[in-house]
């Protein structure tokens, strides 16, 4: 999508996914939900896990339950599998605190789709709220290495970066750690999906920073297209 909007992309993938072995229990969950569960998918990841592993045993997407997606994309990939989700205006744990006690009201039970690690913050807050929280640990991530020739390549073809987790920028700045690398990488524009995750990319010293309407390749054109807009009425202004 980037590539049919005019910008030049590269495609460079910073973990490899692969299912865990908990994504065994998915048949008993879909089974088992209905009407007062929520099922929550925190990433794309943790659906295109799922679909597979529905897929490869011909298991589909229960309709009798309520779905919440943290984003946007993430609510596009379950779109194609015939699962309609909700999404929060805020993009990310808080968010969907929020939407879950203004528009999903008597939730017994949450089954939250993740990787193996991420926040706890969400299944606190609905603990609180007597809702019963369950994990499926659906994928697992691998943090993906770069040589040096390609890390320097990058550097003299890139101007703006997109990352979608704070594990992926955590894994830049430790990839590109040399200080000339590390200048280069923080001085960089920066395109992130959350506010949570703008603070992180800050605190890290990136020190240019934009905010996307969430993960999608929408979001990220759009906010490229603010940036330009932005730079043009800066030179007509010089």
């Amino acid at each position: 999508m980037l590539h049919a909007n005019g910008y030049q992309a590269i495609a460079a993938p910073m973990v490899k996914i692969t299912a865990s072995e908990q994504i065994g229990d998915l048949p008993a969950l879909v089974k088992t939900v209905n009407q007062q569960h929520l099922i929550i998918a925190v990433s794309q990841y943790a659906v295109e896990a799922c679909q597979t592993y529905l897929a490869e045993h011909a298991l589909s997407w229960p309709q009798n339950c309520q779905y919440l997606a943290v984003g946007k994309a993430t609510a596009e990939c379950w779109q194609q599998y015939g699962v309609k989700a909700m999404v929060p205006a805020r993009q990310d744990s808080e968010g969907m605190l929020e939407l879950i006690n203004n528009q999903l009201q008597g939730i017994k039970q949450a089954h939250i789709l993740r990787g193996q690690q991420g926040r706890e913050w969400l299944a606190e807050q609905l603990q609180k709220q007597a809702i019963q929280v369950n994990y499926l640990t659906c994928y697992q991530r691998q943090l993906l290495h770069y040589s040096t020739q390609q890390l320097d390549q990058w550097r003299s073809q890139i101007n703006t970066i997109v990352a979608t987790s704070g594990e992926i920028l955590k894994h830049l700045t430790t990839l590109m750690s040399e200080p000339k690398q590390l200048r280069w990488l923080t001085n960089t524009k920066l395109l992130v999906p959350s506010q949570r995750l703008l603070e992180y990319a800050n605190s890290l010293g990136f020190m240019h920073t934009v905010l996307c309407d969430g993960a999608s390749d929408k979001a990220c054109i759009d906010a490229l297209a603010r940036m330009q807009s932005s730079a043009r009425n800066e030179n007509d202004q010089k």
